[in-house]
């Protein structure tokens, strides 16, 4: 017979937990999984694991660079890999890939849209973005590219001068096919989603970001520039972790 007092048997710890979940962390055009390494860090500190992809559709050679088929399967294929939930994180373009790759994968539990777009079925990067050609693009042989200097006011408002300009050189062209392609999926129609609204955004207005967040549900603000995952990676992780 077992005593009651727990010096026999097996010892009780307390309810179970549930494991918190893995973010996926997912880029955005012209970017690599090199960005968001500040903001890794300071999430391992806080006991969440990460993943972050690299994209297929930057590089520098047309023959060989991805589109965003291949991005979102790229996608999934990680999601699938993580031993547990997952939450889905895209910044930029990768609000694109991360809508249609979350259709139908039952581990991820949230999306996260950090200065991301939001596209509908039938959406792509190039009709949410106006259907122009912005003057800070270049195109040449099926490849977008920013232009020297562009980097730096867009998208790094808000770091230091030398993580912006460091930050810019490690740039790639984008494939074109990748913002001409339609969405298939809408994941935040059926997964719960938080939108972050990067408050003094150049690249992408904040009234744009507050419409679109309004259509995925939860919305909060953080006031800074496109890229807060390195210019105030800290807040970026303290705000994660009260979303996981």
């Amino acid at each position: 017979m077992r005593r009651a007092d727990g010096n026999e048997g097996t010892p009780f710890t307390g309810p179970a937990t549930s494991p918190r979940p893995t973010l996926v962390l997912v880029h955005g055009a012209w970017h690599g999984a090199w960005c968001w390494s500040p903001l890794a860090s300071a999430l391992r500190k806080r006991g969440i694991e990460t993943r972050a992809v690299e994209l297929t559709s930057h590089g520098t050679d047309p023959a060989v660079v991805g589109d965003l088929r291949s991005d979102t399967e790229l996608v999934r294929e990680t999601v699938r890999a993580v031993p547990g939930p997952v939450v889905l994180l895209g910044h930029s373009y990768g609000g694109v890939v991360v809508t249609e790759a979350a259709e139908g994968l039952d581990t991820v539990s949230r999306l996260v849209y950090l200065a991301a777009f939001v596209p509908d079925k039938g959406d792509t990067m190039r009709s949410l973005t106006g259907g122009g050609d912005a003057p800070w693009i270049h195109f040449e042989n099926g490849l977008l590219s920013v232009e020297r200097g562009w980097g730096r006011r867009l998208f790094y408002s808000g770091c230091g001068p030398r993580t912006a300009l460091d930050a810019e050189r490690r740039l790639l062209p984008q494939s074109a096919a990748s913002f001409a392609q339609e969405v298939r999926g809408t994941a935040w129609r059926t997964i719960p989603s938080t939108y972050v609204v990067c408050a003094e955004d150049r690249a992408i207005a904040p009234g744009v970001q507050r419409r679109m967040g309004a259509a995925v549900g939860e919305v909060v603000e953080l006031r800074s520039g496109h890229s807060p995952f390195l210019s105030h990676p800290v807040a970026v992780a303290d705000l994660l972790d009260s979303l996981v």
